[in-house]
């Protein structure tokens, strides 16, 4: 009886969605064979105020993101490959329907246009029978966003195949039975986290977070897995956007944290980072997680090199070749298919299919746009496609298209999915969570055009391995202090110089650095040159039984305990940048 009437209560707030969308070469529609849900964030709601009223979300009205748009775009590249692939659906088309979705709780007319039918949804139909309008979907991007919507695509069976929710809740295939990602979990994520904080012998860190669903539970999983440790969380905060960000950054700058780990969502990481540049907050290590870390706005804000150092966590970048080329042809073609808003149908405004900045991005916009999520989406999208493959039974010549292929099927076909794709492999767990193939990116916001610089990476296929080239992080070259001694000491490693700093620094900042050194002597570290060091990750600490050792910890701590000669070595790099 509740399932019913769910489903009768949400019907009634999406009429707009079973008119025939008539913008089939549009950016939002494709006709084809079968056809893929798409949902991406092209506006953002910056300011969230509660509704007494029912009224509709009509996300052209808030903020426009233009990263959400290169993912749309990547979709959309991906479902134009897979049709002129000769080889993996050779006689089969796919289709697409792509909305805006930009609420993370009111953007359920696009979910009930997927799960229908012809303009009606019949919650007592068996499966077996039922065929949606969608044969899988991708998106949306976030934790919170999946999560709300989840229900009603998973308890169907359909391929929920997303690219940008981490929440490690969604691993739980009794809760949600159909969903996919392409994206590690953030329990990958905190382990990776908690061993770049290990590596470098930290031990007295802040976690700073968003009020939602992705930093709550990295919060939970952070607590969790620096038991026994020695990592001691000094101070820990779940931001609102209207939260008093200048106080928060206040108190951890009075407690001497210098290691922030700052677990957020753009919107909050943005203005982290934006008020700590305002309120003169310096010589932090900032981590950043895999939302942020690639951003491309905040480099460039002026005096950002002062706040310290911003260490970043993103998926292992992989190029899409010839996705460049695919906007520069869709640039050229797009004015010809846009229509001003005068011309829309007014009930099309609220079917969130609308999207007046998008036809005005220029290529270089799209392109140069953030691409931390470009080939989840890619992998996505061929994941649907190989499962397809399997279920209609294809060979390399054609497809048999009189082979009945509902949702369920694809599921099925997913966990054993195990190809190459663009030099990485695609596969998935039993919890459908993927091989993980993470990048450590360094920020250089002290050059004219900000750059970010792979120092590490983590993958876990074939094999588990975990390494940072400690030559390309800028305060390790002079460390006079015993960072080093203790993740030596720890995971049983020497530290080494592959190449000296002055190889990605400009001329001046390079003559600088070996005055500096010749001024503080660099500490008698061995040097093991030409070779990669990597260590195999040991499992997560177990819990301790009560939970009490991390404040035992702590408070057993002294100050020159808690942050070591890291406030010296940062020192000894913000003379350095003056001298530069």
């Amino acid at each position: 009886m509740l399932h019913n009437s769910m489903y009768i209560f949400l019907l009634g707030f999406s009429i707009c969605f079973f008119f025939k969308v008539s913008w089939s070469t549009s950016d939002f529609s494709l006709e084809g064979d079968y056809l893929l849900g798409g949902l991406f964030a092209l506006h953002e709601i910056d300011d969230v105020k509660p509704m007494f009223t029912p009224e509709t979300t009509e996300c052209f009205r808030h903020t426009p993101s233009i990263s959400g748009y290169q993912m749309l775009q990547v979709m959309r590249f991906a479902v134009e490959e897979v049709n002129n692939s000769t080889t993996l659906l050779p006689n089969v088309s796919l289709g697409y329907d792509i909305f805006d979705h930009c609420s993370n709780t009111k953007n359920f007319r696009s979910v009930l246009s997927f799960i229908s039918n012809n303009g009606t949804i019949k919650p007592k139909e068996k499966l077996n029978n039922y065929q949606p309008k969608v044969i899988a979907l991708t998106g949306p991007y976030g934790s919170t966003r999946t999560i709300t919507i989840a229900p009603l695509i998973t308890m169907d069976l359909i391929p929920l195949v997303n690219y940008g929710a981490s929440s490690y809740a969604l691993s739980n295939k009794l809760h949600y039975p159909s969903f996919v990602r392409t994206v590690p979990s953030n329990k990958d994520l905190i382990e990776m986290i908690i061993h770049i904080i290990r590596w470098f012998g930290w031990n007295w860190v802040a976690f700073l977070g968003s009020q939602d669903n992705y930093s709550s539970d990295g919060l939970k999983l952070f607590n969790k897995y620096i038991n026994n440790t020695g990592i001691c969380l000094a101070y820990q905060e779940a931001l609102s956007l209207n939260a008093n960000y200048s106080q928060t950054l206040k108190k951890v700058d009075m407690l001497n944290i210098n290691v922030i780990v700052v677990f957020a969502v753009p919107q909050y990481a943005i203005n982290i980072i934006k008020t700590a540049i305002s309120e003169n907050i310096r010589d932090k290590v900032w981590i950043a997680s895999e939302t942020w870390s690639m951003n491309q706005q905040l480099p460039r804000e002026p005096e950002i090199m002062k706040i310290g150092t911003v260490i970043g966590i993103t998926e292992r970048l992989m190029s899409l070749p010839g996705f460049d080329k695919f906007i520069y042809k869709d640039r050229g073609t797009t004015n010809v298919n846009y229509k001003p808003e005068s011309e829309v149908k007014s009930n099309r405004k609220t079917c969130n299919q609308k999207c007046d900045y998008c036809t005005m991005s220029t290529a270089e916009e799209i392109i140069n746009e953030n691409p931390s999520f470009s080939f989840a989406i890619y992998a996505a999208i061929y994941s649907i496609a190989h499962a397809l493959h399997k279920v209609l039974q294809c060979d390399m010549n054609k497809c048999h298209k009189n082979t009945m292929a509902k949702p369920y099927m694809l599921l099925g076909e997913m966990k054993n999915l195990d190809f190459p794709l663009n030099s990485r492999q695609v596969k998935y767990d039993s919890n459908y969570d993927p091989t993980i193939s993470y990048a450590v990116v360094l920020w250089h916001t002290d050059v004219n055009s900000p750059q970010f610089e792979l120092v590490g990476t983590y993958d876990t296929y074939p094999e588990t391995i975990f390494t940072i080239d400690n030559s390309l992080i800028p305060w390790i070259i002079n460390d006079s202090s015993n960072i080093l001694g203790t993740r030596e000491n720890r995971y049983g490693m020497t530290p080494w110089v592959e190449q000296p700093l002055a190889n990605y620094l400009s001329p001046r900042s390079a003559s600088s650095l070996k005055a500096a050194a010749t001024a503080i002597p660099p500490a008698p570290l061995p040097i093991d040159r030409r070779r990669e060091r990597a260590f195999h990750l040991e499992p997560p600490p177990s819990p301790s039984p009560q939970g009490a050792w991390e404040h035992r910890q702590c408070s057993q701590m002294k100050p020159h305990q808690k942050q070591g000669d890291l406030r010296a070595v940062l020192q000894a790099k913000k003379a350095l940048s003056k001298r530069s």
